[in-house]
């Protein structure tokens, strides 16, 4: 021991209450912050999970670039077949495909534009929390009915209610003029206002025969049992879709990096 260490050790046994203080108060601060990251932790799994169900998925399957610029052309050719295939492949029903666009929505009174999510009904409860949260009316019947399904901040916009028709004007995959009539069949409460007020859907079918699609869609929502299994699933289908070189599969934090980012600057501070 040098000089130095003598005397420290010197100095620490000289006040033995302030040195067993200062170590129970190490102590004590090291396992609140241990069970503090825990929790922690635990909270960001609950909110991704909560966050990705609602729309996203934990993985999608997109033509490359269209999740950099979602244009209607960037789409994905026999996307239900495909779909089909996905589920055969992975032995799970939570996957879904689905078709995107924007269009103005019209009722009797006023106009807006939204969102517009083409869903394959069967599968969509599997990979999607909106479908359980109609508050008002009932999910779509057919994949190919004239319905649509629209959130609570919108229907109040709108000043519609179930079994009101609504106007449908966009532009469809090929550039031509697409509209359509629908009827309201279901209203659901997200309890997040941009998306009550901005985003519908219509069941596939509908969805590609009014936007002249002829049976592509633009990505393929799959879901884990859990975010561990993410990495090895994306490895499974990159492997699986390997002669598409056109398409790419992407993990939820290619999706939704803000997401992420908030979550590291979280647990930074």
């Amino acid at each position: 021991m040098t000089i130095t260490l003598r005397m420290a050790w010197r100095n620490l046994w000289r006040h033995k209450r302030r040195t067993w203080l200062t170590v129970g108060a190490m102590i004590f601060s090291n396992l609140i912050l241990v069970f503090s990251i825990s929790l922690q932790f635990g909270s960001y799994q609950m909110m991704i999970d909560n966050t990705l169900k609602a729309y996203t998925g934990h993985l999608q399957i997109q033509r490359d670039g269209y999740n950099d610029e979602p244009k209607m052309r960037s789409s994905i050719e026999g996307i239900i077949p495909l779909a089909n295939s996905v589920r055969k492949h992975l032995d799970s029903n939570h996957i879904a495909a689905r078709g995107v666009a924007f269009a103005m929505t019209s009722s009797e009174e006023r106009s807006y534009g939204l969102q517009l999510i083409g869903v394959e009904p069967e599968f969509e409860v599997n990979v999607s929390s909106l479908p359980g949260l109609i508050k008002q009316g009932q999910y779509f019947s057919d994949s190919n009915a004239a319905e649509i399904v629209i959130g609570s901040v919108l229907a109040r916009n709108l000043r519609v209610n179930i079994g009101d028709e609504l106007t449908l004007l966009g532009s469809g995959h090929d550039g031509e003029f697409a509209a359509g009539i629908v009827n309201v069949t279901g209203i659901f409460e997200s309890g997040t206002a941009d998306i009550d007020r901005s985003m519908a859907q219509l069941p596939i079918g509908y969805f590609q025969d009014l936007f002249g699609m002829d049976g592509r869609g633009h990505n393929i929502v799959i879901n884990g049992h859990d975010l561990s299994q993410v990495t090895l699933i994306q490895q499974d289908l990159q492997a699986m879709l390997k002669d598409r070189s056109e398409l790419v599969v992407l993990e939820w934090d290619k999706l939704q990096p803000g997401l992420k980012q908030a979550i590291q600057a979280d647990l930074a501070s």
